[in-house]
């Protein structure tokens, strides 16, 4: 008899994996996710472990952006009691959100949204932002960098983003670290597997 997929513990976060059941009845249906959002990717533990070594304040408003099934989202409230809203142009993941943040008992906001749209306003009831594998595509490089300044100019503290190091990421670095004093750091983990990448942190000196 075939045995059932094994629920992960990565870091306190329990996932789905991408064959279990649940995930796949919401995979199969028309409204399946369409931006990549169909597991989780692997820079959110990039951005975990930088967090443990630097926590934020608890219940600090933490905005994480293309959250994806929001294993970084439910990091932060089980790790820190954050309030934090997932982000994402895809409104398809968001079942998938909340199917992970039923598993891990964890409230965590939602927002349907693209980079460039997120309103000052909005950004302002931010102290931190994070994303982990946002920056794919050329076509991101610019919006990315529209709402980085954004966010900078509406008072959000800091802004960390992961990528195992795209074309397209390298390119946002490089801008942030002439324009907005960004620091690029190499990292890697060994848990779930072992891999290696990037963080691209920015903190806000105004």
């Amino acid at each position: 008899m075939k045995s059932a997929p094994v629920i992960q513990n990565v870091r306190g976060v329990k996932i789905y994996p991408p064959n279990h059941k649940r995930v796949q009845k919401l995979l199969a249906n028309e409204s399946a996710p369409e931006i990549h959002g169909d597991k989780v990717w692997y820079s959110s533990y990039f951005i975990m472990d930088y967090l443990e070594a630097n926590p934020p304040e608890p219940k600090t408003t933490i905005l994480d952006i293309g959250c994806g099934w929001g294993a970084l989202s439910i990091f932060c409230v089980k790790k820190y009691q954050a309030r934090v809203t997932g982000v994402d142009a895809d409104k398809h993941v968001f079942p998938l959100l909340q199917l992970h943040a039923k598993l891990n008992n964890v409230n965590v906001g939602s927002k349907v949204s693209r980079y460039e749209d997120l309103t000052p306003e909005f950004l302002a009831k931010q102290k931190l932002i994070v994303g982990g594998d946002i920056c794919f595509w050329d076509e991101l490089v610019d919006p990315l960098h529209a709402l980085i300044k954004n966010a900078l100019a509406a008072g959000v503290e800091r802004i960390v983003i992961a990528d195992p190091g795209r074309p397209p990421f390298l390119r946002l670095a490089r801008r942030c670290r002439r324009l907005h004093h960004g620091k690029l750091r190499q990292v890697k983990v060994t848990a779930p597997r072992k891999n290696d990448g990037y963080l691209l942190i920015i903190e806000n000196f105004d």
